[in-house]
This record gives C-alpha cells, sequence and structure tokens, in this order.
C-alpha cells in the first residue's frame, strides 16, 4: 500500500528548496552536501529523501519550480495592459521584484543550471521560452513596420534581459530608487534605443 503524503508535504519540498537555494547560492553546488540541506531544514539527511530522491533533482525541481512561478507571475502582470508598452512595462517590474524579492533562487538559476541533466535541461528551457517568446512577441508589435527574423528578435529579447537578470546583485532596496521606478529606467533605455534602431539593423 502506497504511503499517505502528509498535509504538509508540498510546504517542506518548498522549505528544502529554498534551504537549497540559499546553499547552492552562496557556496555552490557541487560544494553542497545534502547533509548541509538538512542541517539547514532542521532535520536528518534521511528526511530528505521522502521528497526528493538526490540532490539533482532537488536543483531540478528548484529551478524548475523558479521559471514556472516567475513565468506564471509574468504572464499574470502583462495579461490585462492593454498596449505592447504597457505590457514591457508590466514584465519588466514584475521581474524586478521577484529579483529583488528573491535573490538567492535568481542566483541559483542564473548560475547553476550547468550542472543540470540534458533532459533536466531542455525541460526547464521549455519553460524558459515563454518568458522569451512573450519579450519577442512584444518586439514585433512595438516595431510593426517590420518583418522581424526570429533570430534577431531573439538576441535583442536578450539584450533586454542582460538589462534585469543581475539586479539582484548591485541593486540596495534602502536606497533612492525604488523597485519600480528601475524597472521603468530599464524599459526606457531599451525601448530608446530598440525603436530608435534601424530597420537595415534588425531585418
Amino acid at each position: 500500500m502506497a504511503r499517505t503524503r502528509a498535509p504538509d508535504f508540498e510546504d517542506r519540498q518548498r522549505q528544502i528548496l529554498r534551504a537549497a537555494a540559499v546553499l547552492f547560492a552562496e557556496h555552490g553546488y557541487n560544494e553542497t552536501l545534502l547533509d548541509d540541506i538538512a542541517e539547514r531544514c532542521g532535520t536528518k539527511k534521511s528526511s530528505l529523501y521522502h521528497y526528493y530522491p538526490s540532490k539533482d533533482a532537488i536543483l531540478h525541481e528548484l529551478i524548475a519550480w523558479k521559471i514556472s512561478d516567475l513565468t506564471a507571475k509574468v504572464e499574470a502582470a502583462v495579461e490585462p495592459m492593454a498596449s505592447p508598452r504597457a505590457r514591457l512595462d508590466a514584465l519588466a517590474t514584475t521581474l524586478v521584484e521577484e529579483y529583488i524579492r528573491t535573490p538567492q533562487e535568481i542566483t541559483v538559476l542564473l548560475t547553476q543550471t550547468r550542472h543540470l541533466s540534458v533532459v533536466a535541461l531542455r525541460d526547464t528551457a521549455a519553460i524558459q521560452n515563454r518568458i522569451i517568446d512573450l519579450v519577442v512577441g512584444l518586439l514585433s508589435e512595438l516595431r510593426p513596420e517590420l518583418t522581424i527574423p526570429r533570430r534577431k528578435s531573439t538576441v535583442v529579447a536578450m539584450l533586454f534581459f542582460g538589462m534585469t537578470n543581475w539586479i539582484h546583485v548591485w541593486y540596495k532596496p534602502a536606497g533612492s530608487i525604488g523597485p519600480a521606478e528601475l524597472a521603468s529606467m530599464i524599459v526606457n533605455v531599451f525601448l530608446d534605443g530598440f525603436v530608435n534602431q534601424p530597420a537595415s539593423l534588425l531585418g
């Protein structure tokens, strides 16, 4: 007979993932042991196996969970907005707020994917592509007079993400610029460059 899951099973999984995120971000994946994760969770290593079969599984679930959560929040923020500019504003604001709120999880997402298996990489990339595709679609709406090849629109989208991906490393929440203002600055700088690019460069 299969073992019945405890009512707090998913909560305990999230606790493990958050503990692992802190350790992976601070020490790296290879340097972190299951014993370290268990100690941070206040439990024994043997208890972790009830939730995840291995450290590899924890990393995969952590990255997949973070990408899925981020994607869902971005899509929810963007969906009610009427114009492409408003949608890009909402997207940038959501990214900035989430990156500042969960810096360790974002650090793992940006630096530790190289430790995933080929299958895990493919699975997580499929989720991540939803956000990339969203920005690529917005680029087409912002320059409707152009037919931008996918390879170039993807490059431009990645330039946008390059402005947001590392803010959690240097941004100080206690400083004079709030997250919403920072997001607006990112969009303004990005759009002023993108909308003024000559068609010959984008076509």
